[in-house]
């Protein structure tokens, strides 16, 4: 791998440009080579032979740092053309430690829990299909986690829209004591769990 000082004197330049220019030298380094030439470009063609122009008013260095910063920024407008090309692209799915099954009067859903981060968030994923849309604006479901005595700890509220819902929910405690899962309907303004629609 090249260093950046065997490239540019970095006697003449401030703090600030160096650090600069070492950002885009790794960059770069990143980026990797450029794609192979194709064969057919590889021999000369019939045309005359291309005008050679010189720099002779920018000092050595100063041609390295140039041709280094316009190949950053090609690399940074083809990044940057990727992730807009990319960017209504469907989010990955949860990569499940355990998958969950629910169901209840021609509805169906299916839980996916991943593993906790470092801090006890535990990521969970839900398709929902077959639950009817809600009638009023603020009418909604709840995720509950269950105990013995039934809907305890939420989990998580949702609208469904369409065939299938997927939603994405987090909850910051330990599944140990919890005996399963159930959704219910939430009218207007109820803080208290709703008649339970899905069930574990």
């Amino acid at each position: 791998m090249t260093e950046l000082r065997d490239i540019i004197d970095f006697d003449d330049l401030s703090p600030d440009e160096r650090e600069r220019l070492q950002r885009v030298h790794e960059l770069l380094l990143q980026a990797g080579p450029p794609v192979e030439l194709p064969p057919e470009l590889e021999q000369p063609t019939d045309a005359p032979d291309a005008e050679v122009i010189a720099f002779p008013l920018l000092p050595k260095r100063r041609v390295g740092a140039a041709m280094l910063l316009a190949a950053a920024a090609a690399a940074a407008a083809l990044a940057g053309g990727f992730v807009w090309g990319h960017s209504k692209a469907k989010p990955a799915s949860l990569a499940a430690e355990r998958i969950v099954s629910m169901h209840g009067n021609g509805a169906l859903a299916v839980l996916k829990v991943g593993r906790d981060d470092s801090v006890g968030n535990w990521p969970m994923e839900m398709s929902v299909s077959g639950l009817p849309a809600q009638t009023q604006r603020t009418a909604y479901y709840e995720l509950w986690l269950t105990q013995d005595n039934g809907p305890n700890l939420p989990c998580g509220s949702f609208r469904v829209h369409g065939k299938t819902t997927t939603v994405r929910l987090s909850v910051p405690y330990s599944f140990k004591h919890a005996s399963g899962w159930v959704v219910t309907r939430q009218a207007p303004g109820g803080a208290e769990p709703g008649p339970v629609v899905l069930t574990t």
